[in-house]
């Protein structure tokens, strides 16, 4: 049976701030990321024989190998996947930023928008979906290479749907998952490529691995449990937001919220969670569920019959009005890479901005109109106690020539 809990607002935002603590994760995996770090290869082996029963005889998944897999996937699937392939791949073309280039006070001044070169992706065993909604977007991105590892199963092999995604990303694959996957992409081993940046999921351990490497690599996020705030009008089915709950409840430890302002709807859909864990609250209308929802900053929010206020959210990963939740798990555009743990409050969806960097630039082109500049610039300095940043710039001034090339 499952433990349904009916709390007031107060009580609920303070349940489900709880941030979880990767301190005991982080004990545990920090031998494994220094082994990694310092034997490479051999660790890597080591521990996928001991973690994940597997003795391996090679780590990377060959291009054979992969077409071999990728052969094994129905037509109904591999359809489905090439759907979703290419609705992720649309919605986040349409999120591509644009460089900029303006004349101003005697400097041209701009911005270039530069793909990361390496990315490394973990895709939890089977997770097929998850390098969908990591790789397409960093393709579009511009990506040079990327990098993926995956959980083998007990014979070594790796998923088909993993494998098929793959070629279609032409992505190299590596039979690697835990901790020990996490350290390679991050500092390299002698058959996997250190990469600049690492998306993707996991479990406790795989996030405090993600942790402990952030300070050498650059990381998506540390993501805790799915979670899904379910706000619903009572003119809608009972039954759809049931299901909408039930759905995200499938992954584990997962968090799911059921708030409205009608007692008798709330238990009506209470009486479908029999086989569930959740919270669920009352409030005095729509406006109080915007209110609670950009209290607790979730991963998922759906609005069921509440149109209207989609545009009052501001603290959500992804927001589902009046569609089941699950659809941006799969085929809806957006990634299912979402904040968690509240985080939502400083980043949203994993997209093109994750695997992209603006590198600015200036340039002078008339020396007069920027002496005004240039002079402030000085004065800002010598108050800052920076005697030579002023100097560097009244020396070109009046010594400086510009560039005169095309």
């Amino acid at each position: 049976m499952g433990v349904p809990l009916r709390v007031g607002k107060d009580s609920l935002i303070s349940m489900a701030r709880k941030v979880r603590d990767l301190g005991q994760y982080v004990n545990a995996v920090e031998p494994i990321v220094n082994e990694v770090r310092s034997r490479g290869d051999e660790a890597v082996i080591k521990y996928t024989e001991t973690l994940d029963g597997v003795k391996l005889a090679g780590i990377e998944v060959g291009a054979e190998e992969l077409r071999e897999l990728a052969s094994r996937v129905n037509n109904e699937i591999a359809q489905a996947i090439d759907t979703a392939y290419k609705s992720v791949e649309d919605f986040n073309r349409k999120l591509m930023p644009r460089d900029f280039e303006e004349e101003c006070c005697g400097l041209i001044r701009g911005v270039r928008w530069v793909p990361i070169n390496r990315v490394g992706i973990y895709v939890p065993r089977n997770y097929f979906s998850t390098l969908i909604m990591t790789g397409v977007i960093a393709r579009v991105a511009g990506v040079g290479e990327l990098i993926v590892t995956t959980p083998p199963s007990k014979d070594g092999s790796i998923s088909p749907e993993v494998a098929y995604v793959a070629l279609r990303l032409n992505a190299r694959v590596f039979r690697v998952g835990g901790p020990q996957a996490i350290a390679a992409m991050a500092f390299g081993t002698e058959s996997i490529p250190r990469v600049d940046k690492i998306v993707g999921p996991g479990n406790a351990y795989v996030q405090a691995a993600k942790y402990l490497v952030s300070r050498y690599v650059g990381i998506d996020g540390i993501e805790g449990p799915t979670e899904l705030v379910a706000c619903a009008d009572p003119s809608i089915d009972p039954e759809l937001v049931a299901l909408d709950v039930m759905a995200q409840l499938e992954h584990n430890s997962a968090i799911a919220i059921i708030i409205t302002w009608d007692e008798r709807y709330l238990g009506a859909i209470e009486s479908m969670l029999t086989n569930s864990n959740y919270l669920s609250t009352l409030v005095d209308g729509p406006r109080d569920c915007v209110n609670l929802i950009n209290e607790l900053a979730p991963e998922h929010v759906t609005l069921w019959g509440l149109e209207d206020l989609v545009s009052d959210i501001r603290n959500a990963g992804a927001v589902s009005v009046s569609l089941p939740s699950a659809m941006i798990d799969y085929v809806a555009g957006p990634s299912h890479v979402l904040p968690t743990e509240s985080s939502a409050r400083w980043r949203g969806a994993l997209s093109v901005y994750d695997f992209m960097k603006p590198v600015v630039y200036v340039k002078a082109v008339n020396k007069e109109s920027v002496s005004v500049l240039a002079r402030h610039g000085a004065s800002l300095a010598l108050q800052e106690g920076f005697r030579n940043h002023a100097k560097s710039i009244t020396a070109w001034l009046l010594t400086g020539n510009l560039d005169k090339s095309p």
